[in-house]
């Protein structure tokens, strides 16, 4: 009679994930790798480029509403700096040593700083669509 053979033992489920496969890593590294598509890229990019676009209009309207003229009222006190090219207008108390001048007239709808007349420094000014010269009489 013959003996019967010692059945090989059979590898458990556990080694078979133990062994380490050599393309499985790779495959494994390719997948957890970000990809960008062109499509997110543009985006991105378009995005900056919108900030960049908000942020200079911020930018530019801060600058007219602090260094835009004022349409001020008669009787009103400003202080005028700035070259005669480019002159800039704020209106302030007038007790306050700053005031340089007081509107005494208020001109609308002309550039013509002739209207005021002699005795007056006159400063013609745009807000929005209006145009208005102001009368000055200068403060002693």
């Amino acid at each position: 009679m013959t003996t019967p053979q010692n059945p090989q033992a059979q590898p458990s489920p556990e080694a078979f994930a133990a062994t380490p496969f050599p393309y499985g890593e790779a495959i494994q590294e390719a997948a957890a790798a970000p990809k960008k598509s062109k499509r997110k890229k543009v985006l991105s990019l378009l995005g900056t480029l919108a900030l960049i676009i908000v942020l200079a209009i911020v930018k530019v309207a801060i600058g007219e509403a602090i260094n835009g003229p004022v349409h001020a009222k008669v009787g009103d006190c400003v202080t005028v700096t700035g070259s005669a090219n480019n002159p800039s207008v704020d209106t302030v108390g007038c007790g306050d040593g700053k005031a340089t001048h007081t509107v005494s007239k208020v001109v609308d709808d002309t550039f013509d700083i002739n209207v005021c007349g002699d005795g007056f420094d006159a400063l013609a000014q745009q807000l929005d669509n209006e145009k208005f010269v102001l009368c000055l009489t200068p403060k002693k």
